[in-house]
């Protein structure tokens, strides 16, 4: 797979993510994200809750639930979707994998 570099920006590897895991990364365009590693696979989601910008890596990860560690929102990492009180989805990335280096799409 080739990956476009105006596309897709790099986050290096993931190899030592361990499932429950998590990891923020700053993009060349400055924009901060979470890499996460659920029993499902890997995700990208932005890094900040979406209801007071709470760091994200400070929450909890249980299967494909996501926690807010402020105020308990939770969402589905695999597809954004709120999950109980939270009233606003999470933003998510595709990732892409090529050669052992990891991407994700802007």
């Amino acid at each position: 797979m080739t990956v476009s570099a105006d596309v897709w920006q790099p986050v290096g590897s993931l190899a030592d993510l361990e499932v429950g895991d998590r990891k923020e990364v700053s993009l060349s365009n400055g924009k901060l994200i979470l890499i996460l590693r659920s029993e499902s696979g890997y995700y990208a989601c932005c890094a900040d809750c979406p209801h007071q910008d709470t760091p994200l890596a400070e929450g909890s990860l249980d299967g494909d639930i996501l926690t807010c560690p402020l105020h308990f929102w939770q969402w589905n990492v695999r597809t954004g979707e709120k999950v109980g009180i939270a009233e606003l989805p999470l933003e998510m990335f595709e990732l892409r994998e090529d050669n052992g280096e990891w991407f994700v799409r802007v």
